[in-house]
């Protein structure tokens, strides 16, 4: 038998890692913050920091983006000089760093930062519960950050509205990170949030009140929905084979069920649309401006800065001082940082899709978060997520700023929004007799009239993404 010798040896290896810093991954969540919890964390934050003060205030201490007086208050040994770097420009390259959102690139707190989080306030919004759900699993600092993306993606409904490949198309870790996290957020308080569809969500709400997948109720969400919504209670009993009478005493069994898991929190902004972006035309020119008269002009305290800082101030206090000073001015900065990039991106929409604002679904143009990213210089996820939860309101109304993002349909210069192929297919069909329902083949037909190259399986999968049925279930008799 040969002989086998285990050995240890040292070797010094070089890396170059980027770690999420606190900094960091404040700049990460500010940035994702629907305007209304923004609006809650500022009035939160300002209860609990003594240097942070609103308005104007004798001898204060100004605090914005190229404000250095925080090294002034405290030299810290061994610093990490990229701590000093502006904000975006350090996500900029992290979101470039392969290592960053997988394994490898690790979000970790160092142990002499007090971790920051959006803590929940009186009436919690929905994105403050489900993350103070993420946050007390002590997940890895990895998963962490996929259940907040995920957090994040639902919309105001608390539903996972979008698409696999949109979703996947904001993250840019690992993708079964992605998906796990998927799973982990639908297991959350309330039952059925991050769930597909209302139907979806019904049917969590159902199967967590130990109900039978047998049972009428649970067919009656699975295979008639629409039927449902519509109340065609005849259909769905001639269907099932019972009575229109116990068809209604299934629908006042499931009518206690909430579709809308987010609706549950009524108080936040969740029930309560305040855009960020307002798109208005000044002398002929569409203009993009942020809504935030409602923030208040922060600045950091002087007045109480010199009377924690007094020579009689125990150490202990004057160390208090020191953290509560260096969070108040990295909060301020983390704001201007936000509004500076939601400003950009409202800009640029404000050009691009100019058509839209003025002529209506028609004029949406083909746009995808790459091509954003790519003008305004920054990583595809950091689109994402300054987009998720956001509105922006025009001549047009208020809109998902997401509704302004779509796959293109055929090529060069004529390609047309996928949106707005959606919204003619959704015409077409509320328009047709429901005696005699269009099939697929023929809406086919019927766009192709109208300048729009469509296949008939890309009918049937626009129809479904629009949740509307085949023909065959359309039809009434």
């Amino acid at each position: 038998m040969p002989n086998m010798e285990m050995r240890q040896s040292q070797r010094l290896e070089q890396k170059q890692k980027l770690v999420l810093t606190q900094k960091i991954q404040q700049s990460l969540e500010m940035l994702q913050l629907p305007s209304l919890d923004l609006e809650k964390l500022i009035r939160q934050e300002l209860e609990e920091n003594p240097l942070l003060e609103t308005g104007q205030d004798e001898g204060q201490t100004e605090a914005g983006p190229d404000t250095e007086e925080a090294d002034d208050i405290e030299e810290e040994p061994e610093r990490d000089d990229s701590e000093e770097e502006d904000p975006l420009d350090i996500l900029k390259q992290i979101e470039e760093n392969e290592g960053y959102g997988s394994g490898g690139g690790g979000g970790s707190y160092s142990d002499d930062e007090e971790p920051w989080r959006p803590e929940p306030v009186k009436e919690p919004t929905l994105y403050e519960h489900l993350l103070e759900q993420v946050y007390n699993r002590r997940l890895s600092p990895e998963m962490e950050e996929a259940a907040m993306y995920v957090v994040y993606s639902l919309d105001r409904h608390g539903l996972l509205s979008l698409g696999d490949e949109e979703l996947a198309a904001g993250w840019d870790g690992d993708p079964d990170l992605l998906w796990k996290a998927v799973d982990l957020v639908a297991d959350l308080d309330p039952v059925g949030v991050g769930s597909r569809s209302a139907s979806d969500a019904l049917l969590a709400q159902l199967e967590a009140e130990g109900m039978d997948p047998e049972s009428l109720e649970y067919r009656m969400v699975r295979d008639h929905f629409e039927d449902m919504v519509e109340r065609r209670l005849p259909a769905i009993a001639r269907a099932e084979g019972v009575t229109p009478h116990r068809v209604q005493e299934a629908m006042d069994s499931i009518s206690h069920l909430n579709p809308w898991p987010g609706s549950d929190f009524a108080g936040s902004s969740n029930s309560v649309v305040i855009p960020d972006i307002i798109i208005r035309e000044i002398d002929g020119e569409l203009r993009a401006f942020l809504n935030d008269t409602r923030f208040p002009t922060l600045h950091i305290s002087a007045r109480n800065r010199r009377i924690l800082e007094s020579p009689n101030t125990p150490e202990k206090e004057k160390e208090y001082v020191k953290n509560k000073f260096k969070r108040a001015s990295w909060f301020i900065k983390a704001i201007a940082q936000r509004q500076e990039t939601m400003q950009k991106i409202g800009t640029f929409l404000a050009d691009y899709q100019e058509d839209f604002f003025r002529h209506g679904i028609s004029g949406l143009r083909p746009l995808t978060l790459q091509q954003v990213a790519d003008a305004l210089d920054y990583n595809q996820s950091t689109i994402s997520r300054a987009i998720n939860g956001k509105y922006i309101q025009s001549p047009r109304g208020v809109h998902e700023m997401r509704f302004l993002f779509s796959r293109g349909l055929g090529e060069g210069p004529q390609q047309m929004s996928t949106r707005t192929v959606k919204e003619e297919l959704r015409k077409l069909i509320a328009s047709e007799d429901r005696k005699k329902p269009y099939s697929d083949a023929r809406l086919a037909e019927m766009l192709q009239a109208r300048g729009m190259d469509v296949k008939r399986r890309t009918v049937a999968n626009y129809r479904n993404d629009l949740g509307i049925e085949s023909a065959r279930k359309r039809r009434v008799y």
